[in-house]
């Protein structure tokens, strides 16, 4: 037996301790986070200092060229990246040390360096980087957005889960988090990325189908332009959609009678917007995506539009979007138009709207509004125009 004891001792005084620590789980522990117009925001740690970093589950590790400047990190190599617009660009790959989620430390991590925290409207957000799905594998993720804190740990069984609040989860082809839920009683998988800000977005090829067959007589067409690539270029005019979902069950939580996001072309996709209504944990390592709801019912606020939004460009308020066959679209108001006041307020001479971008701007609240905009003819028009409201 003593022989044994003193063969224990000389095997462990082999290794380094580090080599015993290493072995034991990684855990950041509870870390505080912002939740910014449905964008997950965390604190991140390189040499000491704490930075902002947005947390998306379909992204990969990103730092801004403001960052890479300050550390000068090593560069790998390049890396091609093609934006929405279709249009490939170059961006640098580096290798970050050494970085701090909470109590985890991640060594040597490649990262490509953007300047898109830098544009508006991604600057209002005042973003360092992103932390991606490179991140996560084989972790449990959570989120409590009531407490507004997440964790990301090895140790699957460290949060308790119960197994009734869940539903499978695969990873798809671009390492995106795929999640089994039900909508209008039909079972599919559909992406879980929280770097939308979406609850739930049906595909565009998808609605246009029950246009086509007439299943779904609760669709709004809009026409515009919806986003915006790395290079922040302007993309082309597009149709997308939003449609009334009747039923939609993700795990044991339901829900119903509620209009969606836009419609993307790429997938469907749950996003961040689900957090204000539950706790969310994704189990990568066993495939289990885990949803709690803060409430056994859960009640939408009604979609309000005017017909049309705004996107700032040249200095000015733009139209983004129209509502096809509403009063706006009907006046002749079109996207790209540029808008020179609502009621008396000037849209001119505008670079930046963060208050308004990030909270909502304030014409948005009312009953009726005057536009008066510079039409697709060069001629100024006015109109009025009913907050109209869909349930």
């Amino acid at each position: 037996m003593k022989s044994i004891i003193v063969f224990l001792v000389l095997f462990v005084s082999m290794y380094p301790t580090n080599y015993i620590e290493n072995s034991e789980p990684k855990d950041s522990g509870y870390v505080p986070f912002e939740f910014i117009k449905e964008k997950i925001i965390v604190p991140v740690q390189i040499n000491g200092k704490t930075y902002k970093f947005l947390l998306d589950t379909g992204g990969i590790f990103e730092i801004s060229e403001d960052l890479q400047n300050e550390f000068n990190f090593n560069k790998v190599n390049s890396t091609a990246i093609v934006d929405i617009n279709r249009k490939e660009i170059e961006l640098s790959t580096v290798l970050v040390p050494e970085i701090n989620i909470g109590n985890w430390q991640f060594k040597n991590r490649k990262a490509i360096v953007s300047d898109l925290p830098n544009k508006y409207p991604y600057s209002c957000f005042k973003l360092d980087g992103m932390i991606g799905r490179d991140f996560f594998d084989n972790v449990l993720l959570h989120f409590d957005l009531a407490s507004n804190v997440f964790r990301l740990t090895q140790d699957t069984e460290a949060i308790q889960l119960d197994k009734l609040n869940r539903t499978k989860l695969k990873l798809s082809k671009r390492g995106l988090p795929d999640i089994k839920i039900s909508i209008n009683g039909k079972t599919e998988y559909i992406e879980f990325d929280s770097g939308s800000g979406d609850f739930y977005s049906p595909k565009t090829a998808d609605v246009e189908r029950k246009l086509k067959k007439g299943t779904n007589t609760d669709i709004l067409e809009f026409q515009g332009k919806f986003s915006f690539g790395v290079t922040m270029d302007d993309i082309k005019i597009a149709n997308r959609y939003i449609e009334k979902v009747s039923s939609f069950k993700i795990a044991n939580a339901s829900f119903q009678d509620f209009y969606s996001d836009f419609s993307k072309v790429s997938a469907a996709r749950i996003g961040a917007g689900i957090l204000k209504y539950g706790k969310v944990s994704l189990d990568y390592k066993n495939g289990w995506f885990y949803y709690e709801p803060y409430s056994k019912s859960n009640n939408f606020e009604p979609l309000k539009t005017f017909g049309f939004d705004i996107a700032i460009q040249n200095g000015a308020y733009n139209v983004k979007y129209i509502l096809k066959d509403s009063a706006a679209d009907k006046s002749g108001l079109r996207p790209g138009n540029t808008i020179l006041k609502i009621d008396a307020t000037p849209t001119q001479n505008i670079q930046e709207d963060c208050e308004g971008y990030l909270n909502g701007y304030a014409f948005k609240d009312k009953e009726k509004i005057n536009l008066t905009f510079i039409n697709s003819q060069g001629i100024e028009k006015n109109i009025q125009l009913t907050n109209n409201i869909y349930k």
